[in-house]
């Protein structure tokens, strides 16, 4: 989700702050309330976007239990909504990023800025050995990003990826960065897979490449057609 979906951001926003009476839980078909002791072993938590910077309304994405111990939609939804309800003056209304202080017993706002300041702090303890990247190019979009490419990683299928983040363009592909060393894993070993395939011959010359004495100019007008590796060969063999 967006950062401005969640937290307080700098700026006027089309998009409304998420509020309690905006997540829901389900065991099942069945919704589950948020007095219910056993919030934390509902199956699915759902999520209803109010208003969004794309004039979208009432939109409903909806995650299940992932199996971690820590990283679980559903356990960390059912925290979050369970602690501020604890609160004495919370409401169905209240934010998601509403927080109180022990001593004041006031509500407060958790701002950008703050998270911000968390996760390059979380940033700069992993460390650019490990993460590739320093603090100071970590931003709230960056979450966001990470999400995307974790999935992209466990082969989600795209189309899953842009409506689970509701994307309503290509405009997400920002977010796939092919610069991770993961990106691009079996690729090569897929390349090499078929050792022969066969190009249709084109009834116009255009199509063939305008280059002389091209091996894929070759299996063009060949009648077998030359396999991945014939054609890479002998530019590979220059190198070595």
């Amino acid at each position: 989700m967006q950062s401005c979906e969640f937290i307080k951001v700098q700026g006027p926003r089309k998009t409304k702050l998420l509020e309690l009476r905006s997540i829901r839980f389900f065991q099942g078909n069945t919704l589950v309330p948020h007095s219910s002791p056993s919030l934390t072993s509902a199956d699915c938590v759902s999520i209803t976007f109010e208003s969004q910077k794309r004039d979208t309304k009432d939109d409903t994405i909806s995650q299940h239990k992932s199996g971690d111990k820590l990283l679980c939609p559903v356990k960390v939804w059912a925290s979050i909504v369970g602690r501020i309800r604890a609160y004495h003056n919370s409401l169905s209304s209240t934010t998601v990023n509403t927080f109180q202080f022990p001593d004041d017993g006031k509500l407060h706002a958790f701002t950008g800025a703050e998270l911000l300041k968390r996760l390059r702090f979380a940033t700069t303890s992993i460390g650019p050995a490990s993460l590739g990247f320093t603090a100071k190019e970590v931003g709230l979009h960056s979450a966001r990003s990470g999400a995307a490419m974790a999935m992209y990683l466990a082969h989600v299928p795209v189309f899953t990826i842009m409506l689970l983040g509701r994307w309503s363009s290509d405009a997400f592909l920002r977010y796939i960065r092919k610069q991770v060393k993961e990106f691009s894993v079996g690729i090569s070993s897929k390349m090499v897979q078929h050792e022969h395939f066969f190009t249709v011959p084109s009834s116009s010359s255009s199509e063939v490449p305008r280059v002389s004495d091209n091996p894929l100019k070759l299996a063009c007008c060949s009648n077998h057609g030359l396999s991945f590796k014939d054609t890479v060969r002998p530019l590979a063999s220059v190198f070595h």
